[in-house]
């Protein structure tokens, strides 16, 4: 986000846009859907709420049909009905020169959250490559604060899952800003970084030091950075451009098999002339562009398996009612505000639109088989029976927020052709949507040399409908080899 002090840096010079006018936004409300809503909150669609009142105060909130929200706290005072928090962990660096760092909250107080709330979703700071007004963290000092949080969070509750990055936005320059973090780590410890989820924020921000916008991040030179005018603030090709770029960037990673959430995004500018088309309308209309683009778009290569190959597992709309306008010539507050704090607190065009996109939408469960492995991989005939350990991973693609049911079983052949169950192999779990995953593993006795097809199927629990069944079960050839070749490294640099 913009910092507060920056917000007159905008277009502070413009004195005759101090009037401020509700007229404009009342003129785009649009009515009630009248189809049913979802059966239970989306856990694609999230929320960002900063500042007052409680979220369970704004009586319209649960009319979103959003699974979570972002308070920028570990610990929510009050949680929604249905609705999810994502935790936050706050960082600061005093020094830039060194890598120590402070956390809020305290690292008891973390450790006593995570213990009471396992299987919890953190987020490790906010914007650590914003400097001054956000985390402002070096990349060194983020690597490090990271890899300490993730070893006592985890030491609490091993189920947690821990969100690296969530930086301003995925730029160029920023992706430059992640790189250091990474070759940071490596350094300091020897290891990749070891990380859950990846999250960003999915802003549109000039990126000119000393200007509007979201400046340069510590350690990272200026070159190639973004210079951008207000009115590029909902490019809708910037948006879907920052998306698959670091998808990219995940997999030459390895964090292919990672999800993806933005944890922050929509339209900062205010609605007024001279910084762009930015009228409830038009911010309505980006928004459900974006809604649209994040649940469809999918890549064989890049995108999560786990969820139907998505590119993006959660996103999450800035703000609920962080309402932009002018008070003695600064701005405060942005737009995109889904409720209006003048209005009561009324829902606004923008959150109709919210709202109305997502009642049309149904709950639906997508269980999936995406991979089966075999170790050893292919052993050598002539050394005769071994025992063979099978690792199946499974997901869930659909979009609830509850976990459902399911049973994994292992088969000797194809089942519908007369083949056997393996001794044992039959598993049971449930998974939420939106790309929860599981690996189970199967160890297979005493298996003579031969070839032999296992079938894996997932079958959804009592009550449970699954919108797709061919991707519920998937045959992998399991085979000894007659010979051993030993063949040279080559490497041309």
């Amino acid at each position: 986000m913009i910092p507060l002090r920056e917000r007159s840096k905008i277009r502070s010079a413009q004195a005759s846009l101090i009037a401020f006018c509700l007229a404009t936004a009342l003129m785009f409300s649009t009515a009630a859907p009248t189809q049913a809503t979802p059966t239970e909150p989306l856990c694609r669609f999230g929320v960002n709420h900063h500042g007052q009142p409680n979220l369970t105060s704004i009586s319209g909130i649960g009319s979103l049909n959003a699974g979570y929200f972002i308070d920028y706290t570990a610990d929510a005072a009050a949680k929604p009905a249905g609705m999810q928090q994502l935790r936050m962990v706050r960082l600061k660096q005093p020094d830039k020169n060194n890598t120590n760092y402070t956390v809020s909250p305290s690292l008891s107080t973390i450790t006593a959250i995570a213990q009471a709330n396992p299987g919890s979703f953190w987020l490790i700071g906010n914007e650590p490559d914003r400097i001054v007004y956000q985390d402002d963290l070096t990349p060194a000092a983020y690597a490090r604060a990271y890899r300490e949080l993730r070893q006592t969070i985890k030491a609490a509750d091993p189920t947690a899952l821990l969100v690296a990055g969530n930086i301003v936005q995925a730029s160029p320059l920023r992706l430059r800003y992640l790189d250091q973090v990474l070759a940071a780590h490596r350094e300091a410890y020897g290891a990749e970084m070891e990380v859950d989820a990846w999250g960003i924020h999915a802003f549109i921000l000039n990126e000119q030091p000393g200007q509007w916008g979201a400046d340069i991040p510590r350690g990272v030179s200026s070159e190639g950075a973004w210079a951008l005018t207000t009115d590029r603030n909902a490019d809708f090709d910037l948006f879907r451009q920052q998306i698959v770029a670091f998808r990219n960037w995940m997999y030459r990673n390895g964090y292919r098999n990672k999800p993806l959430y933005i944890t922050e995004y929509g339209v900062l500018m205010p609605d007024y002339p001279g910084y762009g088309p930015f009228s409830p309308a038009e911010v309505s209309a980006y928004m459900t562009r974006t809604f649209d683009y994040l649940l469809n778009a999918t890549d064989l290569k890049i995108g999560y398996p786990a969820d139907g190959y998505r590119l993006v597992q959660h996103f999450s709309w800035y703000s609920v009612n962080d309402k932009a306008k002018l008070v003695n010539g600064q701005w405060q507050g942005f737009n995109g505000y889904l409720f209006d704090p003048d209005l009561a607190n009324q829902r606004s065009p923008m959150g109709d639109a919210y709202a109305n996109y997502t009642a049309q939408l149904t709950s639906k469960t997508d269980l999936l088989i995406t991979d089966m492995r075999f170790t050893p991989p292919a052993p050598l005939a002539s050394n005769g029976p071994v025992t063979v350990t099978i690792q199946v991973d499974v997901g869930n693609a659909g979009n609830t927020i509850s976990a459902k049911d399911f049973t994994l079983r292992l088969y000797l052949g194809d089942p519908d052709q007369g083949g056997a169950l393996l001794t044992g192999a039959e598993f049971s779990g449930a998974l939420k949507g939106c790309g929860d995953s599981r690996t189970f593993e199967y160890v297979w006795p005493n298996v003579a040399p031969g070839t032999y097809e296992i079938v894996a199927v997932i079958a959804p629990g009592a009550g449970i409908t699954d919108v797709h069944s061919l991707n519920n079960r998937l045959s992998r050839l399991f085979f000894f080899a007659t010979d051993l070749i030993h063949l040279p490294l080559v490497h041309h640099p």
